[in-house]
């Protein structure tokens, strides 16, 4: 009888399907970059590093995000923005997700989270800003689109974790947490 449940027990496990890789915790400098790809059943790779470079849209979105009034408290959503006619976000390839951290005239950090999947992307936030670490709020990245964070200071290191996908509704605002 023994024998049986042994057996049993170890068809069970075995027939149990892989629950997808979580995206491991990214940290970053400023001129940094990850991008991580997601195989078919949503299980994450190693991330891949590299520079930063900034897009054309990064562009104006920095020249955008640096000339709005600093709020005095954390939002509760992200503010859309549109952009002149012909400028738009570069395609993201439904496998990845990239994070770039950038500088602004070295004043400001901008962060760009870029999501290619069709659910939304939420994620938690630490920044190290003059040796200390803290939570910061960050929006939740909408399908298909990036998104840009943005801190009227510099940044020395920033920490993404708890990364997760989350249904979404087209035409709702996302929220920030």
């Amino acid at each position: 009888m023994r024998r049986w449940h042994f057996i049993l027990a170890v068809f069970v496990v075995a027939a149990t399907p892989a629950s997808p890789q979580p995206i491991p915790a990214i940290s970053l400098v400023p001129g940094e970059s990850v991008t991580v790809r997601l195989d078919d059943g949503g299980r994450a790779g190693a991330p891949e590093r590299g520079r930063a470079e900034w897009t054309r849209f990064d562009v104006y979105a920095a020249q955008h995000l640096s000339r709005l009034p600093v709020p005095e408290a954390p939002v509760p959503e992200g503010t859309p923005f549109g952009a002149p006619e012909g400028l738009s976000p570069e395609p993201i390839p439904e496998s990845e997700i990239r994070v770039r951290f950038l500088t602004i005239a070295d004043r400001h950090a901008m962060l760009v989270v870029e999501n290619g999947q069709s659910r939304a992307l939420a994620y938690r936030a630490r920044m190290t800003l003059n040796g200390r670490s803290r939570h910061t709020d960050v929006c939740v990245v909408l399908p298909l689109l990036p998104s840009y964070e943005h801190w009227p200071h510099l940044i020395e290191r920033i920490e993404l974790t708890d990364f997760r996908f989350i249904p979404w509704v087209t035409g709702r605002a996302p929220t920030c947490e």
